[in-house]
């Protein structure tokens, strides 16, 4: 008989896994995010361990203190990643998402009924390749700015093409 896989962390604990990760990108200290939360520090130090129930209000409580994105928290941990949270805490992915889809939502109604999840499923992949593809160009182009910039400030001549 194989062992026993441990047993997955719940939702609560994961959420409080990805608080932690967003609070110390931001260097805050667990009391500074209590005080801003409204909250005693043991409060919410029992949030940040996961202990009791998922609670929406601390989620968007910690979300206003950190100024990050309170959905990408709840998702996270269906997306098998803890570490989604403090990735797309400056960029509110899962907000716009969520905005976008809401008006969506608001100007196809019932016709929602009808959308085929083929037709969902390559619009959001390619939606997300365009993203990704544009970011790799975004970072290169940064890099190579860079790179042009040190070598003039270190007085080395430019090479054929730029």
């Amino acid at each position: 008989m194989p062992p026993e896989s441990p047993e997955r962390p719940s939702e609560a604990r994961l959420i409080g896994l990805a608080a932690r990760a967003v609070r110390r990108a931001r260097g805050m200290t667990a009391q500074q995010v209590a005080d801003a939360m409204g909250l005693p520090l043991r409060t919410y130090e029992y949030f940040e361990a996961g202990q009791g129930r998922v609670n929406l209000e601390y989620i968007h409580r910690f979300a206003t203190a950190t100024n990050c994105d309170p959905y990408a928290l709840v998702l996270g941990p269906g997306l098998g990643s803890t570490e989604f949270a403090r990735r797309t805490a400056d960029t509110k992915m899962i907000l716009i998402f969520l905005i976008a889809l809401g008006e969506f939502e608001t100007r196809m109604g019932d016709r929602m009924i009808t959308l085929d999840p083929r037709a969902l499923i390559e619009a959001f992949t390619e939606a997300f390749r365009k993203v990704e593809t544009d970011a790799r160009a975004r970072a290169e182009e940064t890099e190579s700015w860079l790179d042009a910039g040190r070598d003039r400030l270190a007085g080395k001549p430019p090479e054929d093409g730029e």
